[in-house]
């Protein structure tokens, strides 16, 4: 009887340990971030939060923000990343009018991440739309 304690005890100590590929914060915004350019990104920070580094064609854990911003279907957060030695940005990033921006604080979502010229680059397939 002691022992078959011990084990059950031993399974949930072992099972509660699990990593979730998907936060349990439920409210929150989820996001994983692709990084489909050609190049390492170094220290990628998106809004204000440290991603990491993402190998060429490779793909992070999920993220959870309380809050993101799209712009047109556009994600609308500052990024860096250090390129080749180079830190990039996507600072400069334009979009047609601003009438279409829109503030999720629930959701998972797929950024994908580039490199272009001198900046980075963020799209997301399944952004949000106003309705």
């Amino acid at each position: 009887m002691k022992i078959s304690f011990i084990i059950f005890l031993s399974f949930l100590f072992l099972v509660s340990g699990c990593d979730s590929s998907v936060d349990q914060n439920n409210s929150a915004v989820q996001i994983i971030f692709k990084n489909n350019s050609n190049y390492q990104l170094k220290n990628l920070v998106v809004s204000d939060k440290s991603i990491g580094t993402l190998s060429s064609n490779s793909s992070s854990k999920y993220f959870s923000f309380n809050k993101f911003c799209f712009d047109t279907g556009m994600p609308d957060e500052d990024a860096s990343s250090e390129v080749n030695g180079r830190v990039l940005t996507n600072h400069y990033r334009g979009y047609w009018c601003g009438t279409e921006k829109i503030t999720i604080d629930s959701g998972v979502y797929l950024i994908e991440i580039d490199v272009l010229d001198t900046m980075l680059y963020l799209s997301c397939k399944n952004a949000p739309v106003i309705n």
